[in-house]
């Protein structure tokens, strides 16, 4: 007896209303302020997403006889120099390393940390992998074992190293209609966001301990209800949420930008509590 199917109208998702096209006053302003919501430009976000990467999908084209000509990807661990150029460690027992010594033309395709799904952002840079020299193996090296202190493998005699050079450029996706291609030169231009780095402990402890400051400040600064946030990540201009407006809805992201750029640590925690306070003077009472 075969399974019953079940209606694909069934599980149509609900759309968060404000992605309405005929929206009401709030939801018209909340869409106003995303429109304007001042981050980062899209090249040093995926610069950011370079050097905050643990890991990379490398995509080759395959020389090994099973696969020849076909693209194939492999997980790697990489380094990028001052010029945002990642730098590979690979050994040779490994079918990407034939790969690239066969055709340097490659891409590496990072997410930001801990992905979930297509609401989250990623970037996919390409560019041809050149083998490099003894006469540059200690500078890349200690670059690389700045990232992975316990990477005593880069030494055995059967790694090689490359760096991406040739850059063409790249595409970005910072989720639901952000996306962009980035041309090599202004991805080589760009810089890595100083503050993202500490995104994980900051956004930790104000998701634990401030989910009501979060609600507010979203409330005063954007307009919109909300029941439920959580901060996700956050730059020198701003930080990114992830809302639910109702219970039972789905939940969407909401970019809330910093009254003033923030350059270091303390000056995030200085803008934090700032907003928050104005948030909490703003709030009716109860």
């Amino acid at each position: 007896m075969l399974p019953a199917v079940t209606s694909v109208a069934a599980a149509s998702p609900q759309v968060p209303q404000v992605y309405s096209a005929e929206p009401d006053a709030e939801i018209a302003r909340f869409q106003e302020h995303q429109r304007t919501a001042a981050r980062p430009t899209v090249a040093d976000e995926a610069r950011t997403l370079f050097s905050l990467a643990r890991s990379a999908v490398l995509s080759t084209k395959s020389a090994a006889a099973a696969f020849d000509g076909f693209p194939f990807g492999s997980v790697v661990e990489f380094a990028v120099d001052a010029e945002g150029r990642p730098i590979l460690a690979t050994s040779t027992l490994s079918p990407h390393t034939g790969d690239l010594i066969a055709d340097g033309r490659c891409s590496l395709t990072v997410t930001a940390p801990g992905f979930q799904s297509l609401q989250d952002a990623r970037f996919t840079l390409a560019g041809k992998a050149v083998q490099l020299p003894d006469s540059e193996r200690a500078a890349v090296r200690e670059t690389f074992l700045a990232k992975y202190p316990s990477a005593f493998y880069v030494d055995f005699g059967d790694f090689r190293w490359f760096r991406l050079e040739e850059i063409k450029g790249g595409r970005f996706i910072g989720g639901f209609g952000r996306i962009a291609t980035i041309s090599a030169e202004d991805y080589q231009a760009a810089k890595p966001d100083p503050i993202s780095q500490f995104a994980g402990p900051v956004c930790g402890h104000m998701n634990a301990d401030h989910e009501g400051d979060i609600l507010a400040m979203v409330k005063h600064y954007t307009g919109l209800s909300a029941v439920k946030a959580k901060m996700l990540d956050l730059d020198r201009l701003g930080f990114n949420l992830q809302v639910t407006q109702q219970e039972g809805e789905q939940s969407f992201k909401v970019r809330l930008p910093f009254v003033r750029p923030a350059e270091d640590r303390k000056a995030v925690k200085d803008v934090i509590v700032e907003m928050t306070r104005a948030a909490r003077g703003a709030a009716p009472q109860q």
